[in-house]
């Protein structure tokens, strides 16, 4: 066998590529990929004919493997939050990773309300998903008081995916702030990532446990909000 030394251009890269096949990071498996079409493309180029068919896909791969690469740096930075958000956050998210979190909050809107505004009106269903991250929430039904909602609380969760019209009304007892998440856009969200839905879902099964509590604590029933 005639050997020469721009061989090794193969071995190096075939080394490369075995190396890759042998981590389970994926951004060390791209960069491995990077390495050994870079480390061959020499090879090709060196031919006495040069071979551009597999500098061109060699190419292709690179570019793509490049791409995907950045996109993993760009996931891996530091979330930053405001403080509004990260009031939200420390409230009851700490189950979610800040960026699902910030994704999240994007797909939301941000209102200020003023005393007596409502988030919940009795007898109407609720087509969006509510949490205040200041001010209280008076909750009635009629004339009756039913309890006092602090910051935190999930709103129009039973009723949202029921369609059910709501038993109580909820307004804000002072001045508040909160995040409303209309259901067809959080819906859309969750569907294209179902982990999250699962992370959510158990965020919501602790929410009506609180709720079940101020239930057994002001022994009345509450209707599902």
């Amino acid at each position: 066998m005639n050997f020469q030394p721009v061989d090794l251009l193969v071995h190096s890269s075939n080394v490369l590529m075995l190396a890759s096949y042998s981590v389970r990071n994926m951004l060390w498996l791209r960069w491995f990929a990077v390495a050994a079409a870079i480390t061959v493309m020499p090879y090709y180029l060196a031919q006495a004919v040069v071979l551009w068919p597999p500098v061109f896909w060699g190419a292709v791969f690179t570019v793509i493997n490049l791409y995907q690469i950045a996109r993993i740096y760009l996931e891996r930075r530091p979330v930053v939050l405001s403080a509004e958000e990260q009031k939200l956050y420390d409230l009851g998210f700490h189950a979610l990773r800040p960026r699902e979190f910030l994704s999240l909050t994007l797909i939301g809107e941000w209102k200020t309300a003023a005393a007596g505004d409502r988030l919940l009106v009795e007898g109407d269903p609720s087509s969006s998903i509510c949490i205040a991250t200041e001010g209280l929430l008076d909750v009635r039904r009629g004339a009756k008081h039913l309890a006092t909602l602090k910051p935190g609380y999930i709103i129009g969760t039973a009723l949202a995916f029921t369609g059910n019209p709501s038993g109580v009304s909820a307004s804000f007892a002072g001045p508040g702030r909160y995040i409303d998440w209309p259901l067809a856009s959080l819906r859309s969200f969750l569907d294209q990532r179902p982990e999250l839905r699962m992370t959510l879902q158990r965020l919501v099964n602790h929410d009506l446990a609180r709720k079940l509590e101020l239930e057994l604590l002001a022994s009345e029933t509450i209707y599902p909000v």
